[in-house]
C-alpha cells in the first residue's frame, strides 16, 4: 500500500520538510549530500505527485524490486535524442525513508557514483548526471535549478568544495609547486589531506623540484606522493622527440628521489589542447613510456585530453583538471583537480580528489607504494560492487534493456518483438534478473 501521506507532499515546502530528516540522516551514513537527495526526489517524483511515488513510495525512479516488491509503470527514456515511452518495473517501498536509504546506498556503494558522496550538492549533481543516472542531457542543470530555487545546499554537511571528507570513497589531496618542508607537510596532512602531487623535474627547475628529503617529509607526515613531470605547459605538443627526452629525464629524477617501480609518473598537458594536438600528445606519452621501464604513465589534462588519451590507450593513469573541461568530468579520472590557487597551512596549493588507481608512492621502501590500488591498469567505472556474482551488473543490464524496449515498441511485426524480448531476457539472465515473458 502506498504511503497515505503522499498526497500531502505536493507543495514544495511540505515535500522538503517531510523528506529532510531522511535525507540528512542518510547524509551522515553515506556522505550523499542532502541537497542532492531532496532535489533528485523532487525532480523524479514531481514533488511527490507522481503515480510511482503514490503507488510505491518510490521517490527516485529506481527500477527493479524493492523491499515491498515492484510495480510496472510507463516511463519516458531519451533514445537517440528523442523521448520514447517504455514500460518498466520499479522498486516499491513501505515508506519514504526506505526509498531514501536505498537511493543513498546505491550512490555511496557503487563505484560508478564514486564522485557523488562527500562533496557539495552542485558537484554531486554534476557527478550523478555524468555517471548516467538519467538519460536527460539537462539532468544536472535541472537538479541545480531546484537546489538554487529552494536553497537546498544549506542542508548539506559539505558547503563547498574544500577537499575534505573522510576519504572512504574520495581521497583529498593537494598539488603544489612550492616544495614542502617537514613542518608544512605535517600541517597539510593535519588539515586532512592524504596525498601531495609534486614535480619530478631536472635540477634547473629547482624552485619546484621534488627532492629525496621532501619525499621523506611527505611520507613521514603520513601522505602519499603523486609524481608529475612538467617543464613547459604545452611541451607534449612536441610529440615523440619531446616525450623521449622528458621520459629519460623523469626516469633519472625518479631514481634520485627513490620512487619505487610499479608507481606512476604523470606528464602534464597544462593547456587547452585541441583535437589537432592529440596525435602529438599521444606520441609524446608513448615515447615517454618507452623511457621509464617499470613505471606506469599517466596524463594530466582537461576532460577532452583524458577522454581522448584513454580512448587511444596512450597511458594507464588519468588526472583531470577542471580547467578547460567546460563543466565535464571524466569517468576515467583517477585524480580530479577541482580548485586552483588556494592556501592550505600557509602553502599555495591546488585541491584534488582521487578515486583509486592513482599510482602514488611513498619513501618507505617496505610500505605498499599504492594503498588504494586499482587492479585495472586502464581504469573504467565498475558499476557493480559485487563483481563476480554475475557476468553483468543490473545497472548496465537495465540500460541495455531500455534500448531494447524502445526497439520492441517500434517493431513492425510480432516476430521482431519476440526477438527483442528474447535478447532482453538474455541480458537479464547475464545480470541475474528474472526473465519477462512477452
Amino acid at each position: 500500500m502506498a504511503d497515505s501521506q503522499a498526497q500531502d507532499a505536493a507543495a514544495p515546502s511540505a515535500f522538503i520538510a517531510r523528506i529532510l530528516p531522511a535525507a540528512q540522516a542518510s547524509q551522515k551514513q553515506s556522505g550523499v549530500p542532502a541537497s542532492l537527495a531532496i532535489a533528485q526526489a523532487a525532480l523524479e517524483s514531481n514533488w511527490g505527485r507522481s503515480g510511482l511515488t503514490q503507488r510505491a513510495n518510490n521517490l527516485f525512479g529506481m527500477k527493479g524490486t524493492g523491499p515491498a516488491g515492484s510495480v510496472t509503470m510507463q516511463t519516458t527514456e531519451v533514445v537517440n535524442g528523442r523521448p520514447v515511452k517504455v514500460d518498466a518495473a520499479f522498486r516499491a517501498y513501505r515508506d519514504w525513508n526506505e526509498s531514501v536509504a536505498d537511493y543513498t546506498a546505491l550512490l555511496s556503494g557503487n563505484k560508478r557514483y564514486a564522485k557523488v558522496p562527500r562533496t557539495d550538492g552542485k558537484s554531486a549533481a554534476r557527478a550523478v548526471a555524468a555517471a548516467g543516472y538519467a538519460t536527460d542531457p539537462k539532468y544536472a542543470d535541472k537538479l541545480i535549478f531546484i537546489m538554487d530555487t529552494y536553497n537546498l545546499t544549506k542542508y548539506d554537511a559539505v558547503k563547498a568544495p574544500d577537499g575534505g571528507g573522510n576519504g572512504t570513497l574520495a581521497t583529498p589531496g593537494i598539488d603544489c609547486s612550492t616544495p614542502l618542508t617537514a613542518q608544512t607537510a605535517k600541517n597539510v596532512a593535519a588539515a586532512g589531506y592524504k596525498f601531495a602531487a609534486r614535480y619530478l623535474v631536472p635540477q634547473q627547475y629547482a624552485w619546484k623540484r621534488l627532492t629525496p628529503a621532501e619525499a621523506k617529509a611527505i611520507t613521514d607526515a603520513g601522505m602519499q606522493i603523486v609524481s608529475v613531470y612538467e617543464t613547459t605547459a604545452n611541451r607534449p605538443a612536441g610529440g615523440a622527440s619531446a616525450g623521449q627526452s622528458d621520459g629519460a629525464a623523469a626516469l633519472k629524477e625518479a631514481r634520485i628521489v627513490g620512487q619505487p617501480p610499479g608507481s606512476a609518473i604523470y606528464f602534464a598537458v597544462d593547456y587547452d589542447a585541441q583535437p589537432k594536438d592529440y596525435d602529438e600528445i599521444e606520441a609524446y606519452l608513448k615515447a615517454a613510456a618507452s623511457e621509464i621501464p617499470g613505471y606506469s604513465v599517466g596524463v594530466y589534462g582537461s576532460y577532452a585530453v583524458v577522454e581522448e588519451m584513454h580512448r587511444r590507450k596512450a597511458c594507464s593513469h588519468f588526472w583531470q583538471t577542471y580547467a578547460w573541461s567546460r563543466g565535464k568530468t571524466s569517468d576515467h579520472a583517477n585524480i580530479y583537480q577541482y580548485q586552483n590557487g588556494t592556501q592550505v597551512a600557509g602553502v599555495a596549493v591546488d585541491l584534488n580528489r582521487s578515486y583509486g588507481g592513482e599510482g602514488w608512492w611513498n619513501a618507505n621502501t617496505n610500505a605498499n607504494p599504492n594503498p588504494n590500488p586499482d587492479p585495472n591498469p586502464n581504469p573504467d567505472p565498475d558499476p557493480d560492487p559485487s563483481e563476480g556474482e554475475n557476468e553483468m551488473s543490473q545497472q548496465d543490464a537495465e540500460k541495455i534493456i531500455r534500448f531494447l524496449s524502445a526497439a520492441y515498441f517500434a517493431a513492425a511485426d510480432q516476430a521482431s518483438k519476440d526477438e527483442f524480448n528474447r535478447l532482453a531476457n538474455e541480458v537479464r539472465k547475464a545480470a541475474g534478473i528474472p526473465p519477462v515473458t512477452s
